[in-house]
C-alpha cells in the first residue's frame, strides 16, 4: 500500500491567520479573544477608541482655506482608529410663507389663504420652533451604485435625531437681507438692518437657510451612527452664515401679467446675492447638545478552550490559565466585523455634553441592570471627554 493511501498520513491541519478565521467565522474568532481578557482588535473591554477632530481647511471660513468661492459653510474630519468622516455643510436660501405679522400690502390676500391651515396646525406643531437638517451618508466602499439600506437608515436616523433634539432653532437661520446702494459719492455700500436702524428700506418678505450635510465614511470598521453624530456636531460649531443682499434697484419691481383673462401683478423674484466680506456663527442651543456611545454585551462560551501553539519539538501545546466559568462581559464602542456581527445585546445611550443628564437610551437583547448601570456612567464620562475634542 503506498503512502498517499494511509488517511493518517494524507489528513493535514488547516490553520488561518487573525484576519481569515474573523471572516470564516466570527463568532469562533471573538470568543478566543474574550476568554484571555483581550478584543479582536487588541482593546480592554472598558477602552475607548481615540477621536481625532479638525475642520479640514474645507470651509470658506476655515483659516488655511485658501478658495474663497467654496460653497461650503462648516466642515470637520474625524478619525476614529481606522475609520475616517469627512461632513462638510452646505446652504440654501428660500423664501418662507408670509405670515399675517409681516408689514406688505399682500398680507391681508395671504392670510385669507393660510389663516385657516395655520390656525389648525397650531396646536398640533410640536416641534414648529426646531430647524432641520438633510443628511446624506456615503459609505465608501470602491465601487458606484445606489445607496445602501445602511446608509439611507443613518441618514433618516440623523434627521430624525437632529429635529428632536432641538440644537438648532428656526429663528437661527433667518436672513437678515440688505440693501445693495451707491451713496451720494458714487460708492457702493451695503445696508442691513441692525446697523442702520433710522432707515427703513428692503423688502418685506422674509428668507432663512436651510442645511444640508454630506457624510464621507472611509475605512468603515464598526457602527457608523456615534461618529457621525459627533462629526455633525463639530462641523455645525464651525459653521458660519454669510450675510444677504438685494440690489435697491430691484427691490421693488411690480410685472403685469394675464391671468384668466384678468390683470393682475405678480412680484418679481428677488436676486438675492450672498456678501462674501460679511458673516456670523451659527448659533446652536449648546445646552441640548449630546454625544452617544454604544456597547455590546457578549456571553462567553463555558466550553471553550485555548491552548497556545506547538513549539519544535514538542508533542502536545501548553495549556492557557482561561477562566471557563461562564460569564457576560460589557465592551465600550464596537468595532471590527466580529464584535458587530456577534453583538445581539446592544446598548446605545446618548448624553448631555456636560455628562449629566440622559438625552435617549436604547436597548435591544436581555440586558442586565449591572451591564446597563455600567454603561450609562461611561457614556456620561465619554459625553465630557468628547465635548472637549468637540471644542
Amino acid at each position: 500500500m503506498s503512502e498517499d493511501s494511509n488517511p493518517q498520513q494524507s489528513l493535514k491541519l488547516m490553520s488561518f491567520p487573525p484576519s481569515v478565521l474573523s471572516r470564516i467565522s466570527p463568532e469562533i474568532s471573538l470568543q478566543r479573544h474574550l476568554s484571555i481578557g483581550l478584543r479582536p482588535n487588541l482593546r480592554k473591554f472598558d477602552e475607548f477608541r481615540d477621536i481625532q477632530l479638525n475642520d479640514g481647511g474645507l470651509s470658506r471660513y476655515s483659516a488655511n482655506n485658501t478658495n474663497g468661492q467654496s460653497d461650503v459653510l462648516g466642515s470637520s474630519i474625524l478619525r476614529s482608529g481606522s475609520t475616517m468622516v469627512v461632513c462638510t455643510i452646505r446652504g440654501q436660501i428660500v423664501e418662507e410663507d408670509i405670515l399675517g405679522e409681516a408689514e406688505n400690502e399682500d398680507a391681508d390676500a395671504i392670510n385669507a389663504i393660510f389663516a385657516k391651515e395655520l390656525q389648525d396646525a397650531k396646536p398640533k406643531e410640536t416641534l414648529k420652533d426646531n430647524a432641520v437638517i438633510y443628511p446624506l451618508v456615503e459609505v465608501e466602499r470602491g465601487r458606484v451604485g445606489p445607496p445602501t439600506d445602511e446608509e439611507m437608515i443613518l441618514s433618516q436616523r440623523i434627521y430624525e435625531n437632529f429635529l428632536h433634539s432641538g440644537i438648532l432653532k428656526r429663528s437661527a437661520l433667518k436672513v437678515n437681507v440688505g440693501l445693495k446702494s451707491v451713496d451720494e459719492n458714487g460708492e457702493e455700500q451695503i445696508l442691513y438692518k441692525g446697523e442702520n436702524d433710522q432707515f427703513d428700506f428692503g423688502p418685506k418678505r422674509m428668507w432663512s437657510y436651510t442645511l444640508s450635510a454630506e457624510f464621507k465614511v472611509f475605512s468603515r470598521s464598526g457602527p457608523l451612527y456615534e461618529l457621525l453624530w459627533t462629526s455633525l456636531i463639530s462641523a455645525l460649531r464651525s459653521t458660519k452664515l454669510p450675510h444677504a443682499y438685494i440690489d435697491e434697484n430691484a427691490a421693488d419691481i411690480k410685472v403685469p401679467i394675464k391671468m384668466r383673462g384678468n390683470f393682475g401683478t405678480v412680484r418679481e423674484q428677488y436676486q438675492i446675492t450672498c456678501d462674501a466680506n460679511k458673516s456670523e456663527p451659527l448659533s446652536l442651543e449648546l445646552d441640548q447638545i449630546s454625544y452617544g456611545t454604544n456597547f455590546a454585551v457578549i456571553d462567553i462560551v463555558k466550553s471553550l478552550e485555548t491552548t497556545l501553539p506547538e513549539e519544535e519539538g514538542e508533542e502536545e501545546g501548553e495549556a492557557m490559565d482561561v477562566d471557563t466559568e461562564q460569564k457576560s462581559v460589557l465592551l465600550i464602542d464596537i468595532e471590527g466585523e466580529e464584535e458587530e456581527f456577534c453583538a445581539k445585546k446592544v446598548i446605545q445611550v446618548s448624553v448631555d455634553s456636560k455628562g449629566e443628564s440622559l438625552k435617549s437610551l436604547t436597548l435591544s437583547g436581555g440586558i442586565d441592570r449591572d451591564s446597563l448601570r455600567t454603561a450609562i456612567q461611561l457614556a456620561k464620562s465619554r459625553s465630557r471627554v468628547l465635548d472637549g475634542v468637540v471644542n
